[in-house]
């Protein structure tokens, strides 16, 4: 699944998704890259910034290894940062990196983890799809479309739903491979959020709301926007209970 990850990952907006971190991060530094991937946002941001990629897949991140060999990658699994505590000055978590956990309890042990490596006062952007902007765009299409792609590799038949109260989006993806014609079918669940659930998510787990966003030239969010983005501080001298 890697290379053709990568491919539909390198379609997405990746320069305004950077110039945005720029602008909110400012002189932050070091930062920790939440479920990095291929690195296409570590790698511009390491021109600036001092930032470590975690991710668990070992096929993405020797992807962004053979992309620029220095920077920094860790194979770990969210919910279990190896790292010291309070070692990051920012946390980053782009474009629907977070969500695809089983559970609600992963998604608050994984946000636990953050905070514990994220320095008191420090920043943390969260960056998803926004649930009700969806919700108005699927329920025209009975909650499901369609849509096929070509990308320089594979051709891309996706199927995509999503839940009737809108908790998760499905994504059925078949891929031929323009090489040997094979086809293969994947699967994907990501979980949706609303504004106050996210809100209620990163404050019980020592988190203060700053800012949200609508989009990358900072929107004002509203049921319309295509995004849905928090830019959150960590509480000084708070604990998270376990």
């Amino acid at each position: 699944m890697g290379i053709y990850w990568a491919e539909m990952a390198d379609q997405n907006p990746t320069h305004r998704q950077v110039e945005f971190l720029k602008n909110t991060l400012k002189s932050q530094g070091p930062i920790l890259d939440l479920a990095c991937g291929t690195g296409r946002h570590i790698i511009p941001l390491s021109e600036k910034y001092s930032v470590v990629g975690v991710d668990i897949s070992p096929n993405l991140l020797k992807i962004a290894k053979n992309r620029l060999s220095r920077i920094q990658l860790v194979r770990a699994d969210m919910r279990s940062l190896p790292f010291k505590p309070e070692a990051f000055a920012a946390a980053i978590s782009m474009d629907t990196s977070f969500g695809y956990l089983h559970s609600l309890k992963g998604d608050m042990q994984s946000l636990k983890e953050l905070q514990g490596t994220i320095k008191p006062n420090g920043l943390l952007i969260v960056d998803v799809f926004n649930r009700e902007h969806l919700l108005q765009k699927y329920s025209a299409k009975n909650n499901v479309s369609f849509r096929r792609t070509e990308y320089p590799s594979f051709f891309l038949l996706q199927q995509r739903t999503i839940d009737k109260n809108g908790a998760k989006l499905h994504d059925l993806w078949k891929v031929c491979d323009k090489t040997n014609g094979k086809t293969r079918i994947f699967r994907h669940v990501v979980r949706l959020f609303q504004l106050k659930g996210l809100q209620d998510l990163l404050q019980k787990t020592g988190f203060v709301i700053k800012q949200v966003n609508g989009d990358y030239e900072g929107q004002q969010f509203s049921p319309d926007s295509n995004r849905l983005i928090l830019v959150a501080r960590k509480k000084i001298n708070y604990f998270v209970e376990n």
